[in-house]
């Protein structure tokens, strides 16, 4: 075994890691290291010393995604909304639309795991689920009576559903495109961020932009599956037709809301989930 060879063979595939939107596929190189890490136990080792010497964690490696590095807070790679989302007016909306993606794209957990599975999202569709998820602990203050008008059991988000509401979903430009500072404007800001990063594709224009995942978001959102948050998006009831609109079905609503002529019908497979 040659160390200065291993050295720079698990800095190269640092390196292929660090291009997100390279994967093995693209490249004969990339592949070959991916490769060996599959039989290579020291070489494996030698990378995840590699990558806490960058103050990173190696979260895969994937035959499909390629290198998938996790940031801890003391590394100068990680990203944060405030990175693609300049104004601090518009990081809430921003932090929920990728909460709303990710809930969308896998939204029963077994997709997470399912190597096949391809989510499919759509800036209408985002916006939709968080509205719902809005006017749903809405409804939850108002029956827990509760003063700041904020479901005690939903910490983490009680600070974003009226401030997601108080903002225009739509509001054209001379050009009929959405307003950046509009809800839909905001969404298609983070669709693009992540497509820009590998973790969607841009897959069409309909319902205002429409975005396929990758395996290296699969992989990604696996890791943050049981954040606090984006469990909470899924207990509030959140599940997907076959045409990939959002169906709301609160465990508490009342049951006159059933009779809802406009509200689709939820195909019986459909589960909420991350």
């Amino acid at each position: 075994m040659n160390t200065i060879d291993d050295t720079a063979a698990v800095t190269r595939l640092l390196a292929f890691g660090f291009q997100s939107g390279l994967t093995p596929r693209r490249n004969a190189e990339y592949a070959a290291l991916i490769g060996r890490c599959r039989t290579d136990p020291q070489f494996v080792q030698q990378l995840h010393a590699a990558a806490r010497g960058f103050d990173l964690t190696v979260i895969a490696v994937d035959p499909r995604a390629g290198l998938v590095l996790g940031a801890t807070a003391e590394t100068q790679f990680a990203v944060s909304v405030t990175d693609h989302i300049s104004k601090p007016a518009d990081r809430p909306i921003a932090a929920l639309a990728h909460l709303a993606i990710a809930a969308l794209a896998y939204y029963r957990p077994e997709d997470l795991d399912d190597e096949s599975h391809v989510g499919r999202v759509t800036v209408r569709h985002i916006d939709t689920m968080v509205e719902q998820a809005a006017k749903e602990l809405e409804r939850q203050a108002a029956e827990a009576d509760t003063d700041d008008g904020a479901p005690v059991d939903h910490p983490d988000l009680v600070h974003l559903w009226r401030y997601y509401q108080r903002r225009n979903p739509v509001a054209s430009t001379g050009d009929d495109r959405a307003h950046s500072k509009s809800r839909h404007g905001i969404i298609k800001r983070v669709a693009e961020y992540l497509a820009d990063n590998g973790m969607l594709r841009r897959a069409g224009k309909e319902n205002a932009g429409t975005y396929t995942t990758t395996a290296r978001y699969q992989i990604q959102v696996r890791e943050l599956a049981g954040q606090q948050m984006l469990g909470q998006l899924a207990e509030l009831g959140i599940t997907v037709g076959l045409d990939g609109e959002p169906l709301f079905h609160s465990p508490h609503a009342a049951s006159a809301d059933t009779t809802d002529a406009a509200a689709p019908a939820s195909p019986p497979a459909a589960e909420p989930g991350a």
